[in-house]
């Protein structure tokens, strides 16, 4: 999965997934991927932008799940898993402000199912504007199944 705009990206915007539509992850560019490596420059849509135009803190840890998932994806050759975020830490430094951001992520570990992420995000000067650590887990027997409807007195 280390091709350019393909892969994970590309799955998420033919999924319509909701984060990454809101955060418009069509819009970002891969500009440097490798297993283990991620290194992306991300939009910031208006959507996400407070009244003092700057990102608001709550939509930073969106940007850092998809980019510890992607990360994490670099690692399976191709292969795909489930991956479920069990803790993240971010931490605030300066404000993120647009045009965009650059990020940069990587495996620091992975153990068994667990997947350790550090996540950068930076700014044109490479001053680091929030730092994260991800831990993910490999669901790998997990499957999306459909959701069962109440029952109705016929049940």
């Amino acid at each position: 999965m280390t091709e350019d705009f393909t892969g994970f990206q590309e799955y998420l915007i033919e999924r319509k997934h909701s984060a990454a539509r809101l955060l418009e992850i069509e819009d970002w560019q891969v500009l440097d991927m490798a297993a283990g490596e991620l290194h992306v420059a991300c939009a910031l849509p208006e959507a996400v932008i407070n009244s003092a135009g700057m990102l608001f803190g709550g939509f930073t840890p969106h940007y850092v799940d998809l980019l510890a998932l992607w990360t994490a994806m670099t690692t399976m050759e191709g292969r795909t898993a489930w991956l479920m975020t069990v803790n993240m830490r971010v931490d605030y430094f300066e404000p993120i402000v647009r045009p965009g951001f650059h990020a940069l992520s990587r495996v620091l570990n992975i153990r068994k199912r667990d997947y350790l992420i550090e996540t950068r995000l930076e700014n044109d000067q490479q001053t680091t504007l929030a730092y994260a650590v991800t831990t993910l887990r490999k669901v790998s027997d997990m499957q999306l199944r459909a959701v069962p409807g109440p029952k109705s007195a016929d049940n």
